[in-house]
C-alpha cells in the first residue's frame, strides 16, 4: 500500500513538494546499504559541493571564504570548517546576501525559523530541497513504523500548520487517501482532550505523531479519566525535547515504545532516535555535524551544536548554530550504526501557560504563533516569554536598533500570545543584553512561574 502511496498518489496530489518520491526514498535506502568508508565518501562530496556552491553562488559566503583565506576543495572529512558559525541574527542581518543567485526568486520557498529563544527569521529553500527534505523525514519515520498511508493520528501544538477545516476534497484525500487525521489545539483544557480521545478511538491510529508536550499532557488527561482507549502500536514525537521520566509515562500509559524525531523548521527533520540504544542518530546524506564543547554538567560534558545543511542550495546553511546543545556518549550506539548521534537534546525547554479556568497553552503553540508573525522580526533578537501570574506576562528580550521599531516588533508578540490566551493580560518587559542558558545547558523560551494543575478524572 505504501508504494502507491509514494510513487503515485502523493506526487498526483501535491507535486511541488512530492515529486520523484519513490526515487529519492530508493537512494536513501540505498546509502544505508553502503560500507561506512562509502558513505563518508558521500558525504564528504555533499559537503564540498554546498560550500562551492556557496562561494560560487552567494555574496556572504562569498566574503566569509576569502577573509578566512578558505577554499572548499581544501576541506577533509572529519576536519571542523574553518569559518564563524552562522546564527540566527546573521541570518536576520544578511537575508539577501544569503540566497543564491543560482535561483530566481520563483524558485524559491520561503519558511519561518522557530521561536524558541532567538525571535523568529526568514529563510528560503529551493524545490529540490523541500522534496529531499520531504523524502529524508518520510525516510526517517519508516524507521518508526510509519510509511505513508499508515493510519496516523497527528497531536499538533501549532495550528498553523494543520487543515483543521478542511474542504471536503482535502478531507477526502488526508483522511480517505492518506488516512492521516489531525488533532491540533492552541490551548489544552478538558473539551479538547476529550475530542483527542474521541478522535483516537474513532480512528484507531497505528501511529501517534506530533508535539511531545501536548502529546504528554494528553497522556495524562487518558490516565486520570480511567477509560479504556485505543492503544497505538508507536508513538513518535519531535519539536520538543522529552526527558527520560515523560517518555516513561508516554510508554505506561499508551503500552507501546516511544521514538523521538529531531529536527528544526530551520534545517528539516534530520534525525531519529533508534529502538536498541536509544540515541538521536543523524543522517549524514542530510547534514555535516560539528560539535563544540561548551562546558560541563552532571550528566557529563555537554556541546554546541552546529549543522551544515547538506540539502538546501537555496539559502546555504553553513556551520549553523541551532542553539541547541547536546549530551554525547562516546561509545559506539549498540544498534550498530555509525551515524553520529546523541544521548540528549538540552537545548530547547519550554513550560506550558496556565489559564484561569484551568486549561494549559502549550509552551510550543507559542512559539510556533510567533513564528507566523508575517512582518518578521529585524530589530529583536532574543525573546523569553515568562508567566508571572494569571494576568501577568513578562518579556525578556535583546535588541538593537530603533526602539519605536522594537516596540512594534515586542507589540506583534504580545498580540500572538494574548490570541492563543484568548484574554488580555497585564504586560511587562525587560530589555537585557543576553538570554543566558541555564546551569543545565538549556535555554528556556516560555517559563511559567505558576504550576498548572493535572488533569482530572470527569466526575
Amino acid at each position: 500500500m505504501s508504494w502507491i502511496h509514494n510513487a503515485l498518489i502523493l506526487p498526483l496530489f501535491e507535486p511541488e513538494r512530492h515529486r520523484g518520491l519513490a526515487k529519492r526514498l530508493r537512494k536513501l535506502e540505498h546509502f544505508e546499504s553502503l560500507s561506512r568508508d562509502e558513505q563518508l565518501g558521500i558525504q564528504e562530496n555533499s559537503v564540498k559541493k554546498i560550500l562551492q556552491h556557496a562561494y560560487q553562488t552567494t555574496p556572504y559566503y562569498r566574503r566569509l571564504f576569502d577573509d578566512a583565506g578558505f577554499r572548499p576543495r581544501g576541506w577533509k572529512s572529519g576536519h571542523p570548517l574553518p569559518i564563524p558559525a552562522l546564527t540566527r541574527d546573521l541570518v536576520r542581518l544578511n537575508p539577501d546576501n544569503l540566497r543564491s543567485r543560482a535561483f530566481p526568486p520563483e524558485m524559491l520557498r520561503g519558511a519561518t525559523t522557530g521561536g524558541t529563544t532567538s525571535a523568529p527569521v526568514q529563510i528560503w529553500r529551493d524545490v529540490e530541497a523541500l522534496q529531499s527534505k520531504t523524502a529524508l523525514q518520510f525516510h526517517l519515520n519508516r524507521k518508526g513504523g510509519f510509511d505513508q498511508g499508515t493510519r496516523v493520528l497527528n497531536i499538533w501544538g501549532a495550528e498553523r500548520d494543520l487543515a483543521l477545516n478542511p474542504s471536503w476534497k482535502w478531507k477526502l484525500y488526508e483522511q480517505g487517501l492518506l488516512r492521516r487525521h489531525n488533532a491540533g489545539a492552541g490551548q489544552l483544557n478538558q473539551e479538547v482532550l476529550e475530542s483527542f480521545a474521541k478522535k483516537l478511538n474513532r480512528h484507531r491510529p497505528r501511529i501517534i505523531f506530533g508535539y511531545a508536550g501536548t502529546i504528554h499532557h494528553f497522556a495524562q488527561y487518558l490516565q486520570s479519566q480511567g477509560k479504556p482507549f485505543h492503544k497505538p502500536r508507536r508513538i513518535i514525537v519531535t519539536a520538543e525535547a522529552t526527558t527520560a521520566k515523560e517518555r516513561e509515562e508516554m510508554e505506561h500509559v499508551f503500552a507501546c515504545q516511544v521514538t523521538e524525531h529531531y529536527g528544526s523548521r530551520d534545517i528539516g527533520m534530520v534525525a531519529a532516535q533508534c529502538d536498541e540504544g536509544k540515541r538521536l542518530h543523524f543522517h549524514p546524506a542530510a547534514c555535516y555535524l560539528e560539535l563544540v564543547y561548551s562546558g560541563q554538567t552532571a550528566d557529563g560534558p555537554i556541546y554546541q551544536l552546529f549543522v551544515t545543511d547538506l540539502l538546501n542550495s537555496g539559502m546555504p546553511m553553513i556551520r549553523y548554530d541551532t542553539a541547541d546543545c547536546i549530551l554525547l556518549e562516546d561509545k559506539p550506539c549498540v544498534c550498530g550504526s555509525w551515524f553520529p548521534s546523541v544521548k540528549a537534546i538540552l537545548g530547547r525547554t519550554l513550560d506550558n501557560f496556565m489559564l484561569s479556568d484551568g486549561s494549559v497553552v502549550p509552551g510550543i503553540a507559542v512559539t510556533a504563533a510567533i513564528a507566523g508573525v508575517k512582518e518578521g522580526f529585524r530589530q529583536v533578537m532574543q525573546l523569553q516569554v515568562i508567566q508571572k501570574n494569571l494576568d501577568h506576562m513578562h518579556l525578556r528580550y535583546v535588541a538593537n536598533g530603533d526602539s519605536n521599531v522594537i516596540q512594534k516588533e515586542l507589540g506583534r508578540v504580545r498580540v500572538e500570545i494574548e490570541k492563543l490566551l484568548r484574554a488580555e493580560v497585564r504586560w511587562t518587559a525587560e530589555r537585557v543584553p543576553e538570554i543566558l542558558r541555564e546551569r543545565s545547558g538549556k535555554l528556556r523560551f516560555c517559563i511559567s512561574e505558576i504550576s498548572a494543575p493535572k488533569p482530572q478524572a470527569a466526575v
